[in-house]
């Protein structure tokens, strides 16, 4: 978990960029749009709030794109969104 005080060390970056480009291309989106960035932006909460294994983020991921039934058009976009739906 992040706590006030705490920035993301460079293997943290290496880890989430891994998880992102993995989900992407599992579902086969371009790391570089929407999709990707929204992927990216609830990757990252949960690595804030505890997640930080790498196969700990990819698991939780997919479970999660899994049981909400969501299309990429349906993500949250905003905080308060992505509350909601989590």
């Amino acid at each position: 978990m992040l706590y006030p005080g705490r920035f993301l060390e460079p293997s943290d970056i290496m880890v989430l960029a891994h998880v992102c480009r993995t989900v992407c291309k599992e579902r086969g989106v371009r790391v570089a749009s929407q999709d990707g960035e929204r992927i990216a932006a609830h990757v990252l909460r949960l690595f804030m709030n505890g997640l930080t294994g790498e196969n700990e983020l990819l698991d939780v991921e997919r479970n999660w794109a899994r049981r909400s039934g969501l299309s990429f058009q349906e993500f949250p976009v905003n905080d308060a969104e992505m509350r909601d739906a989590a």
